[in-house]
């Protein structure tokens, strides 16, 4: 069996999406001739705990190095949970280059060089693995894979607005693509600005999506309230007040008590907007769970709610979870980063799409779906593609990754 070295900085016990996608693939690929040997950090002050994501992962190597970045420092001096503050943004953008783990670069090096292994995988961000991804390969001579979960010059959520910043990250991204053997992206957008930048790597770059597991979605009942689930971290870019807004307008117009109805909100909310949800009585924010938890208590509901408010390279990662558990989604938001959402609805799954200020189509949206409600008229539809299960994925990121040492 080959032997792939993956190489993620989020690992269990950290959870959220950073963490789900890679130790799925490590569950998957021995399947498929692969022998996974993570490669990760020891534990750092993270918003999601998880220790039970990963308990189904037998007989794998996994090896925990030091680091010398703020979250692990964090950890040491005795913050297990991390809660991020606004006040803290400008010192994030001041440690950006490219990002603020480059204290793991030398530690995950070092150790990385003691492993026998065929392949070299790297799951970003943080963008600085693949660097540590960069100096192995070119120590090593063995092929790199590069699994791009957000775009790295146009990353979102801290974006790159120092002119001397996105200069190094230009100079490092092109650095990193040249050397991979092959590239992965979850998102078509992400594929197309690296191939705007990179038309050369035209046959090595390919998109997998996240996907989801069947086994997780056992729950099929619904609750006796109407309840509305969001699963996901809540942040400036998935403000909920608009469809709170909006469904504060229902509940008045439509004179119904607002005990009869709750919007649960699972995932890490910042501080800022759990002050902004605790202002309605409708709402319930359950925080973070273990993945297996949230998934049951996300399936547990009425109606999803899908939130962005941002471009193409918000690429909410849960959309096969949303489409999986089988219930009708409101999208308050119409970005290109939903594009499995859109092409679910070109093959019938019930998803209405709203631009994020538009209370009023929301408002009568949620007044259609409270009568159907009351009528118990609402079902749970089927995943439109099965080809999006986490097996099928790894089965192709086999494939790609064996092709790839050719």
């Amino acid at each position: 069996m080959e032997k792939l070295l993956l190489i993620s900085y989020y690992w269990p016990p950290c959870g959220g999406p950073g963490s789900i996608r890679p130790v799925k693939f490590a569950q998957y690929l021995p399947e498929f001739g692969i022998e996974p040997i993570i490669l990760t950090r020891k534990d750092i002050a993270y918003h999601s705990i998880d220790k039970n994501l990963g308990s189904d992962l037998k007989n794998i190597k996994i090896y925990r190095t030091e680091s010398l970045d703020p979250a692990r420092i964090l950890y040491l001096l005795g913050m297990h949970i991390y809660k991020p503050r606004k006040w803290q943004v400008p010192i994030k953008r001041t440690l950006n280059f490219p990002d603020n783990k480059t204290g793991w670069i030398p530690f995950a090096y070092n150790l990385g060089q003691k492993i026998e292994f065929d392949y070299i995988f790297v799951t970003a961000p943080p963008f600085s693995a693949f660097i540590t991804g960069y100096f192995l390969a070119r120590k090593t001579k063995k092929p790199l894979i590069l699994d791009f979960r957000d775009a790295w010059l146009e990353f979102p959520f801290l974006p790159y607005k120092n002119r001397f910043q996105k200069h190094f990250v230009s100079i490092w991204e092109k650095k990193v693509v040249d050397c991979a053997h092959l590239l992965i992206t979850v998102s078509e957008s992400i594929k197309k600005s690296l191939l705007t930048r990179y038309p050369e790597l035209e046959n090595k770059i390919y998109t997998i999506p996240n996907g989801y597991d069947p086994n997780d979605f056992t729950e099929k009942s619904f609750p006796e309230k109407f309840t509305i689930s969001y699963l996901g971290t809540i942040r400036k870019e998935r403000n909920p007040e608009p469809f709170l807004i909006a469904m504060e307008r229902f509940i008045k117009e439509s004179l119904i008590s607002s005990d009869k109805i709750e919007i649960k909100f699972i995932g890490h909310v910042e501080q800022e907007y759990l002050k902004i949800i605790k202002k309605y009585p409708f709402t319930r924010v359950l925080g973070h769970l273990s993945y297996k938890e949230a998934i049951k208590e996300f399936s547990f509901a009425h109606l999803s709610l899908m939130i962005t408010t941002g471009d193409e390279y918000f690429f909410p990662s849960r959309q096969n979870e949303y489409l999986a558990c089988g219930l009708p989604i409101i999208s308050c938001g119409k970005s290109e980063g939903l594009f499995i959402l859109k092409q679910a609805l070109s093959h019938g799954y019930p998803v209405k799409f709203y631009e994020y200020g538009d209370t009023t189509g929301i408002k009568n949206e949620l007044s259609n779906f409270y009568a159907q409600y009351k009528e118990k008229l609402i079902k749970r539809a089927v995943h439109p593609f099965p080809e999006y299960t986490r097996k099928n994925l790894t089965k192709e990121l086999a494939e790609l990754i064996k092709c790839s040492g050719h």
